[in-house]
């Protein structure tokens, strides 16, 4: 069965949005180790930038596995975890604005960009030409009613 447009779009803007992500850590990280050093809350808890590190590469690969089930098998399941896990990030942002580890600067304005390219590709997820490759059942085709 070949992939609706819906799922080819999903698949470009949420990998673009992972892309996205991983750069923004990246660029952020030196900003990000400074504040997690000065900040004695966060070293009374005894997790240190190695944890926030391993942190991150887990989110990415749990977020490839469930793109993996979503994109190649057309798994509801995964569709459904994937849009709970948005609905929590985006109340994870929200809870952070005022967090002084947060994202702040250009960095929370690349985390809104980020939100809204998920998001997109969600709403692609929930498109009538995906209904198809989540039951998957091929579309019909119109020269069978000629």
């Amino acid at each position: 069965m070949r992939k609706p447009d819906s799922i080819i779009w999903f698949d470009r803007l949420f990998l673009g949005s992972m892309v996205l992500g991983a750069l923004n850590f990246i660029f952020g990280w030196n900003a990000l180790s400074a504040k997690i050093t000065a900040s004695p809350e966060f070293a009374a808890t005894g997790f240190g930038t190695g944890f926030i590190l391993v942190s991150a590469v887990i989110g990415m690969i749990i977020n490839l596995v469930i793109w993996y089930f979503v994109s190649a098998r057309g798994s509801k399941v995964a569709k459904w975890i994937l849009t709970v896990f948005f609905a929590i990030g985006l109340l994870s942002i929200v809870n952070n604005l005022n967090n002084p580890l947060g994202p702040q600067g250009i960095q929370l304005g690349v985390t809104f960009v980020i939100a809204l390219v998920q998001g997109a590709a969600i709403y692609m997820l929930f498109r009538p030409d995906s209904a198809a490759w989540f039951s998957r059942k091929p579309p019909v085709d119109p020269d069978t009613f000629r």
